[in-house]
């Protein structure tokens, strides 16, 4: 799931200035425990993005 979100962020980005971030939130987002996260695509690449500090 998370290369179709790769996929669509990547096809938003090149002509954003701002990131795009999607709108889920992902619990344990690439094995990093207890905190939630969600992924966006800044220009200088796609990355998980800590939203909160707990599940």
């Amino acid at each position: 799931m998370g290369r179709l979100i790769d996929r669509v962020l990547n096809r938003v980005v090149p002509t954003a200035k701002a990131s795009a971030c999607s709108g889920l939130y992902f619990c344990n987002a690439q094995g990093h425990p207890g905190y939630w996260y969600r992924f966006c695509c800044p220009q200088t690449g796609c990355e998980w993005s800590k939203v909160r500090s707990s599940c």
